[in-house]
């Protein structure tokens, strides 16, 4: 009991309570030297010596005497001593470890308030796009004028593509056309660009480059951006997006729009007919595009008003 009494008060050690009981052992150890000195003049009293050998024999014994109780005390003080600086470090650890944590915990919660910000800012953005988006797609699919016989700029381009007899030829045929279509394909290019390099986590980067749009994983939520997008597309417009993106190797303008339909799967619920009727420059594009048309390996039907 007595043992265990003993842990608990060392436990229970403080700074103040070890001061008070180093005083306490000076003041016993000052009192011991005083009773020896005293016990010493009373046994042998005298006048003092002028001999070497009684100021030795005074030494050997004020030595012999003192010495143990003095290294006693001093050895008890030392140990308290020792006992409580241990404590101290255990508190300063403790304190280190509490800050180590508190501090995680800060750059936990400001890497959360960064993730969040940075998601408020692209979707921001991204939803200003879209409205821009959105705005042209709506202009090349409404009839323009009575000059057009009630056809949208989108219905002309058809009717003046898709008589081509090749992707190639059919491409040149719509870059005449430019002036109709072109600038909403463009806005749609910047939308999807914008996806790729600007989604937080993007693996793809400012720096746009083409081995990476292929090789880079698909950042948190980013099909999910693009198939947004891809669900205000008719199937009329992604018909003529299949023409738009065509191009003949990688040094072209076209190559990255290519690229962004295969990483997103953008034609995936394109028709190859029209009219009820199979189109071969809808079916080359199958060969075209590598993943564009994702799972879809059916081939639908669809009426151009559709």
């Amino acid at each position: 009991m007595s043992k265990n009494n003993l842990k608990e008060k060392l436990k229970a050690l403080t700074s103040d309570q070890l001061f008070s009981w180093l005083a306490w052992m000076f003041s016993i150890a000052t009192g011991i030297v005083v009773v020896v000195f005293v016990f010493y003049f009373m046994s042998f009293s005298g006048s003092l010596s002028n001999e070497h050998e009684r100021w030795g024999t005074f030494g050997d014994f004020m030595g012999g005497t003192l010495n143990p109780i003095l290294s006693f005390f001093a050895l008890i003080a030392l140990l308290l001593t020792i006992i409580l600086q241990s404590k101290e470090l255990e508190a300063t650890r403790e304190e280190l470890k509490r800050s180590a944590t508190a501090q995680e915990k800060s750059e936990i919660s400001l890497k959360k308030q960064s993730d969040i910000l940075s998601k408020q800012q692209f979707e921001q953005t991204f939803f200003s796009l879209l409205e821009q988006h959105n705005a042209a797609l709506e202009k090349i699919s409404t009839a323009s004028g009575r000059w057009t016989k009630g056809r949208s700029d989108l219905d002309i381009v058809r009717e003046y593509i898709f008589i081509a007899s090749s992707l190639k030829e059919a491409k040149e045929k719509l870059e005449e056309k430019n002036g109709l279509c072109g600038h909403y394909f463009r806005i749609l290019y910047q939308l999807l660009k914008f996806i790729a390099t600007n989604i937080p986590s993007s693996g793809i980067g400012a720096s746009f480059d083409k081995d990476n749009i292929v090789k880079s994983g698909m950042a948190e939520n980013e099909k999910m951006y693009s198939n947004m997008v891809r669900s205000f597309l008719s199937y009329d417009v992604s018909q003529v997006l299949a023409i738009n993106c065509y191009c003949d190797g990688e040094s072209s303008t076209y190559w990255r729009y290519k690229q962004l339909l295969e990483r997103y799967e953008f034609l995936e619920h394109m028709p190859f007919e029209i009219d009820k009727k199979q189109n071969n420059l809808l079916l080359e594009t199958r060969d075209y595009y590598r993943a564009a048309f994702g799972n879809s390996g059916f081939v639908k039907s669809i009426s151009p008003s559709a």
